[in-house]
């Protein structure tokens, strides 16, 4: 499967750069970064022009080339590495914590603030969540991105989430739209780790409001929104999942497939098997293993050797297994809802009930 590839820009010895930080799975056309020029209302001082930014260069320069190198790590699948250096990330920015604090609010200039919101992510101060979130109004977009990318790697399970959630939409520039989602699925994915209670009313409404994004034209957007219903511990996410597991893109499909075995749930069964026909042949190894887990959980048991032996990597042997299993259960598998065809653009029946909107 391939990575998804998160951009950030700042700037700090040359001007803008972009750091694309990595998070789940990507292709080359998302490694292009975002165009954000448009928002530009100005051209800001380069940093060694800026003299707010010269007693700090330094320590910046520093910083700023430990994330890069993190990032190329993680590019190219070295990610025990990238894991081995972030806690010398750490060390360089909780080394002088009150200068990054500082360039949040802008005081150090714009080069300095878009660094440190993408620093601070890193950051074992506590203080940081709460400083990131602080920033999540700011009317420039494209810092608003670099926080939540931020927010997500930092991954504290204490994050509030409803100004986050209020950040899912259709509706809004497309860094909150593919960022808001993955920010979220991190912070979701901590707070079930650190056993915190689920707020029912609050994944419902983020529920729903995951329902107006499944659909967008924006592939990261769709992305993005499977990797929320997987970390959804409330029950609804199915109907979303399927219309996912026909999206036009083939990285989407997988993601969904993927989530679907997570959840378990019998009837999304069918859509794994139908992967088997659209990947590589190179890929249709990881597939199987998908279905493996994913059998074991619609049979009740683990397949055994033999049976997986026997099942191998053809859909039509999936299928009938798959039938069989169902029959004995008294389930019918015809079931009328099927899911949309690949590379037609999916639609939504039923939605799930939000409650609070």
């Amino acid at each position: 499967m391939s990575r998804h590839h998160l951009h950030l820009t700042f700037g700090l010895a040359a001007g803008m750069f972009t750091v694309g930080l990595l998070v789940g799975c990507t292709s080359d056309d998302e490694k292009k970064p975002i165009d954000f020029s448009a928002l530009r209302q100005e051209a800001p001082l380069k940093p060694s022009e800026d003299p707010r930014v010269q007693p700090h260069m330094a320590q910046m320069q520093r910083v700023e080339a430990l994330i890069q190198r993190w990032d190329d790590l993680r590019a190219n699948g070295r990610n025990p590495e990238a894991e081995a250096l972030e806690p010398q990330i750490r060390r360089e920015v909780d080394a002088d914590f009150a200068t990054f604090e500082r360039a949040t609010t802008s005081e150090l200039g714009p080069h300095a603030q878009y660094l440190a919101v993408s620093a601070l992510g890193f950051s074992g101060n506590p203080r940081a969540t709460g400083l990131l979130v602080n920033r999540l109004g700011d009317r420039d977009a494209r810092l608003v991105g670099n926080v939540l990318i931020a927010l997500g790697v930092r991954a504290d399970p204490n994050t509030p989430q409803d100004i986050i959630v209020a950040r899912v939409s259709p509706n809004v520039p497309i860094s909150s739209k593919r960022y808001a989602p993955l920010a979220l699925a991190k912070i979701m994915d901590a707070r079930a780790q650190a056993n915190i209670p689920v707020n029912v009313a609050q994944e419902q409404v983020l529920l729903g409001r995951i329902g107006t994004i499944v659909t967008d034209h924006d592939p990261i957007t769709r992305l993005h929104a499977v990797r929320v219903l997987s970390a959804l511990r409330i029950p609804g996410s199915f109907e979303y999942l399927r219309v996912l597991a026909g999206d036009p893109v083939m990285r989407v499909r997988w993601a969904a497939a993927a989530a679907l075995e997570r959840q378990g749930d019998p009837r999304g069964f069918p859509q794994v098997i139908r992967l088997l026909s659209e990947v590589a042949p190179d890929s249709k190894s990881v597939i199987r293993d998908l279905l493996i887990s994913y059998g074991a959980k619609v049979q009740g048991r683990p397949l055994t050797q033999a049976e997986q032996d026997s099942l191998g990597s053809g859909p039509r042997a999936w299928s009938q297994w798959y039938s069989h299993v169902m029959r004995t259960r008294g389930v019918n598998t015809k079931d009328p809802r099927a899911a949309a065809k690949p590379g037609a653009r999916p639609t939504l029946q039923p939605q799930p009930r939000v409650i609070g909107r």
